[in-house]
This record gives structure tokens, sequence and C-alpha cells, in this order.
């Protein structure tokens, strides 16, 4: 009678080789809930509350007090950085799974270096659309002065939140983008090893996720129409 032993059972690895454990996403989502959980209730023991009143929970217009009276050329100024650095992000993420997929499987079929090269540029334009968002919303950056009570006009609050929010909308939907078409080109390279004819087939996948960041873009546009700090 054989002895038997139990084989380990393998790591979960994702489309990169890489591996990855399936705890890993929940427990970065609830570090994220506490973070915020931890912001905003932390905020709220600090409010000012009359004599006679009860502490509320969360203190929702003391929150809004605070966000009235920050900066909005900080809110300006991450809208920007968003933009050009998690796009920057996401077309460093995607060449760093297709090119380290292409150049381990080139070593046994080197023809399919030339083809797939088309991978690596649809990762690099991710990049170049936060560049391109970056600059048109840095272009439309103007000061205007405070009120006499130290507020800030209405358009110039409107304005940075505007930049914060289509700053954050391109740089989400570029990063997102960058590693779909670096999952999606590590695969295609793979595929162009085993079988040629499956290039052109998995190639227009790879269009259609390079399209997200362009979706990103196109909205980022349209909100940063709505641009306009001196209100004219």
């Amino acid at each position: 009678m054989g002895i038997t032993t139990s084989q380990p059972r393998p790591t979960p690895r994702s489309a990169s080789g890489l591996n990855i454990d399936p705890r890993l996403p929940r427990l970065v989502l609830g570090l994220w809930v506490f973070t915020i959980l931890v912001f905003v209730l932390g905020i709220s023991r600090v409010a000012p509350v009359a004599p006679g009143e009860s502490r509320k929970l969360v203190e929702w217009a003391y929150l809004g007090f605070l966000f009235r009276h920050i900066n909005p050329y900080l809110f300006t100024a991450f809208g920007i950085a968003s933009a050009i650095g998690l796009s920057v992000l996401g077309a460093a993420w995607g060449i760093f799974i297709t090119g380290s997929t292409l150049a381990g499987r080139a070593i046994a079929t080197p023809r399919i270096t030339s083809k797939n090269l088309i991978s690596i540029i649809f990762c690099e334009a991710v990049a170049i659309y936060g560049v391109i968002m970056a600059i048109i919303l840095q272009t439309k950056i103007e000061y205007v002065k405070r009120n006499a009570d130290g507020s800030y006009p209405q358009s110039v609050m409107t304005s940075g939140y505007a930049t914060f929010a289509c700053g954050l909308t391109v740089g989400l939907a570029n990063l997102a983008c960058g590693i779909c078409v670096g999952i999606v080109g590590s695969a295609c390279a793979l595929a162009d090893a085993a079988n040629p004819a499956l290039f052109v087939k998995i190639l227009i996948i790879e269009i259609f996720g390079s399209a997200l960041g362009l979706f990103g873009v196109i909205v980022g546009i349209i909100m940063s129409a709505n641009v306009d700090f001196k209100g004219q």
C-alpha cells in the first residue's frame, strides 16, 4: 500500500504572473474605509459645541465649514497632480506587465517582439492623456483675491472643486486603462507566441481597453469647460 502525500496548493497568480494574496484587496479596502471614518469622526470631535447642545456623531455643518474655508487653489493643485500622477502610474504599471512578459517570452520566440510593441505604445498613450489634461487644467488657473471676510468668491470655489474632480476623473480612468491594457497586452504576447493567428483578434480587445482612458479624457475636457476662476 503506497503512501500518498498531499501536495501544497499553488498560490493564485495574476495575469502578469505575480503572486497575489486574495485577501489583499479586502485588506486595502478595509484600511481605506477605516481611514475615512477616523478622519471624519476625528474632525467632528474637535468641532465646537454650543452650551446646552449634545455632540453629534458627525458634525456635517462643521465639515462643510472646513471645506468652504480651505484654499481652492489647493484642490486645483491636487487635481492637476492626480491627472498626471495617476496616469503615469497606470502607464508604468501597464508597461511593467506587458514588457516583462514580452521580454521573457521573446527569449524562446523572438518574432513576437516587433508586433507586440504596439501594446507598449498603447500603455504610453495613457500617460500622454494625463499630460494633455494637466496642461489644459494648468492654463486655466487665474489668481483672484479673497473677499473682505477672508472667504473666496463662489467662482473660485467652483473652479477649484471642478479642477480637482476633473483631474481625479482623468487620473483614475487612465490608471484603470493602463492596468487593463497591460494585462491584455501580456496575454496578447503569449497568445501570439503560441499561435500567430490570434494576434489580430486579441489586439482588437486591447484597442477597446485603451479606449477607456479616452473616455475619461473626454469627460475631463467637458468638466474643465466650467473652470472660470474670475467668473467672467
